[in-house]
């Protein structure tokens, strides 16, 4: 293979990092959000307390609804996207090869089965044959996957930057929360 190939490989190998970075990231704030659920009784007697301050449950609703979108943006950031190559227009009639898409198609069922029934959808041969022959066409086979990597990086590291300004203003209201409570308790 020639340098515009490794080139490309090393593209890929660099995005795959950066999306298993990513992953990791959106666990460990995962984790950081679903931890004040263990707390809940005393965060909703605290919440109460601040309704009642202030006359309204405003508060609480925002408290809330910041805390859930950024729970779930964060876990739209970790699921599955759909197959990115549909958001690429693939003139040079790529066919995804590199990472067989398409070849298992499971159900529902085979989630739960600890011997799923997915066949390959291809014969070794039929498989073998959608392979690039030539130089060029191994370098447009790796720049699909690419471009379907970089779709892939691209709104994981959206998600993740939109879960982080809502975790943080929900940090904000949190932090709000707390002192509302500690000053109309003194």
């Amino acid at each position: 293979m020639d340098n515009k190939a490794q080139f490309i490989s090393a593209a890929i190998h660099d995005c795959q990092a950066t999306i298993r970075a990513t992953d990791v990231k959106v666990g460990a704030l995962l984790a950081a959000l679903f931890l004040p659920f263990t707390h809940i009784v005393s965060l909703w007697d605290s919440l109460e307390r601040i309704a009642t301050f202030f006359d309204s449950h405003v508060f609480t609703v925002l408290f809330f609804v910041v805390w859930f979108v950024a729970i779930y943006t964060l876990i739209t950031t970790i699921s599955a996207i759909d197959n990115p190559a549909k958001h690429i227009d693939n003139d040079a009639d790529c066919q995804g090869s590199f990472y067989g898409s398409d070849l298992y198609r499971f159900r529902l069922f085979d989630a739960f089965h600890l011997k799923p029934n997915g066949r390959a959808t291809q014969t070794v041969s039929t498989f073998s044959s959608t392979f690039p022959v030539t130089d060029e066409d191994i370098c447009n086979e790796l720049t699909f996957e690419h471009m379907k990597l970089i779709y892939i990086r691209d709104i994981k590291l959206h998600r993740l930057n939109l879960s982080l300004r809502l975790s943080t203003a929900w940090f904000v209201i949190s932090a709000i929360a707390f002192l509302t409570v500690r000053i109309s308790c003194a």
